[in-house]
């Protein structure tokens, strides 16, 4: 998966969350129930990202909000974002429009 700068990302509904020191767990929803064997558990950099994405974000904008929140290279922000979105499109807690 290459970065697409302009590419735009929202999270999914049919989630619940709860954030636990740097740590969320994303739980999916099938009408009131939750489905606890589907359970996610976002480290700090995902959650940070997650948490990010409750308007749709562009990767670029993404990207700037990694780089002003974490000590880290654009490089390294840009690998990060990428494994991130690879993983939780596939998982379908976020979806690219």
């Amino acid at each position: 998966m290459k970065l697409v700068r302009s590419k735009l990302y929202i999270k999914q509904t049919g989630f619940v969350e709860k954030t636990v020191g740097n740590e969320t767990v994303v739980v999916p929803l099938v009408g009131t129930v939750a489905q606890m064997e589907k359970v996610f558990s976002l480290n700090e950099i995902g959650s940070f990202i997650y948490n990010n994405m409750n308007s749709e974000k562009s990767t670029g904008e993404i990207i700037e909000l990694i780089l002003n929140e974490f000590e880290v290279d654009k490089q390294t922000a840009e690998k990060d974002l990428e494994q991130f979105l690879k993983k939780a499109v596939a998982n379908g807690i976020i979806k690219e429009l």
